[in-house]
């Protein structure tokens, strides 16, 4: 079996950056969870109501704290999966895990997503998130990185001529 080549600079510069923004997302997807349950326990339901519309969003107002409350917590729910998936990327890259290559594909394409649909609903902001995750499938389709990670065959040494077995001159 052959050594691991040495991880790719890159690969630690995206490892160091999923587990910082896996920090950011945890804090987040928990401070939206308690914000809901805080806001579930409010029994000055009319308050917050006002609150809504006052803001400028009656439609919102309409469905009521305890349901606001559960969107609330649901949606801290998912972005601490996101973070989550983000914290196994990263501890996943400086392993040079096979799976991390994978989750890493996966989570670009569906942040790819996500952007496409953000930019369809006018927030045209998305457009560097979505040139970001470009560059990182990018990136890990590099040959020198896919092989890292254990998914690309190893690169023939440049003194050999493939298939021969001798030098070049």
């Amino acid at each position: 079996m052959q050594p691991k080549p040495p991880r790719p600079t890159g690969v630690t510069v995206l490892a160091v950056l999923a587990i910082l923004a896996a920090i950011g997302l945890l804090f987040f997807g928990s401070a939206l969870i308690g914000l809901g349950l805080l806001l579930g326990t409010l029994t000055a339901s009319v308050d917050i109501t006002n609150a809504i519309t006052t803001a400028g969003y009656p439609g919102l107002a309409s469905l009521g704290a305890g349901t606001i409350s559960a969107l609330i917590i649901a949606l801290g729910a998912a972005i601490l999966i996101v973070g989550i998936l983000y914290l196994a990327v990263g501890v996943g890259f400086f392993g040079g895990k096979r799976w991390a290559w994978n989750l890493g594909i996966i989570v670009s394409v569906i942040g790819i997503v996500l952007d496409v649909i953000q930019m369809i609903g006018g927030n045209y902001g998305s457009i560097l998130p979505l040139i970001i995750s470009l560059l990182i499938i990018y990136y890990l389709m590099r040959p020198h990185v896919k092989v890292f990670f254990g998914k690309g065959p190893l690169m023939a040494s440049r003194s050999t001529v493939p298939g021969t077995g001798s030098s070049r001159p």
